[in-house]
């Protein structure tokens, strides 16, 4: 029986997404003992990034050859937008911040590379590598979650939120729908498409890991 192809990537990036679990941001998060202003600028980045996000989706959902596969694409945009962008802005009042000021944050070092990395994939690759580069961000999310559902603290209660977002059923169901769409667009390519598809998730895994290390340091530009 033949291992699906999504299988095969998580293995390749296994190392890299065990880091991910294992870094401090996520270890305090869990704990509820995350210094607030490193939660701060996490959250202000990442309202930032799924700007780009929805974007590149919606190039997804211009590369697709079936209306099945062009309503996933067009439909993870919008919730990128609406739904994601609006929970964003909650916890961003939750913090203090006015969506003006959301919008007027500066892109972080890692932000503005790892978004450049996406759409750069999304503008020149097939459809298989945008999935392969876009796939980490939805997969690690929910796996985060969802370990860290299991002892998730009781406060601050803006760090339960946030968990409990990541670790529900509904979050899981585009996961699932990338999932698959990696599986068949991987069965179907060619031995050096998916040479370029493993780059690119492992690429878009190593962002993830510096994502958050970026807010846990609360990187900003040298000049």
């Amino acid at each position: 029986m033949t291992t699906p192809f999504s299988r095969e990537l998580r293995r390749a990036a296994d190392k890299i997404w065990g880091a991910i679990h294992d870094h401090p941001f996520l270890q305090e998060l869990g704990f509820g003992t995350l210094a607030m202003d490193r939660f701060t600028y996490f959250i202000c980045q990442d309202y930032l990034y799924l700007l780009d996000f929805a974007q590149v989706l919606c190039m997804g959902g211009a590369k697709s050859l079936d209306l099945r596969t062009l309503e996933i694409f067009a439909r993870h945009a919008l919730i990128a937008v609406e739904v994601e962008r609006s929970f964003h802005t909650a916890f961003g009042k939750s913090l203090g911040l006015s969506p003006t000021q959301l919008d007027q944050t500066p892109k972080g070092p890692v932000t503005e590379a790892y978004t450049k990395h996406l759409q750069a994939v999304a503008r020149s690759g097939s459809l298989g590598e945008l999935v392969a580069a876009v796939l980490p961000c939805y997969w690690i999310y929910s796996e985060v979650g969802r370990k860290l559902y299991r002892n998730r603290p009781k406060e601050p209660k803006i760090y339960r939120q946030w968990i409990e977002t990541y670790a529900a059923e509904e979050y899981l169901k585009p996961v699932h729908e990338q999932i698959r769409l990696m599986n068949h667009l991987g069965a179907g390519a060619k031995p050096e498409e998916r040479m370029l598809m493993r780059s690119h998730f492992l690429l878009s895994s190593r962002y993830e890991f510096l994502f958050w290390d970026q807010a846990y340091r609360q990187e900003k530009w040298p000049l």
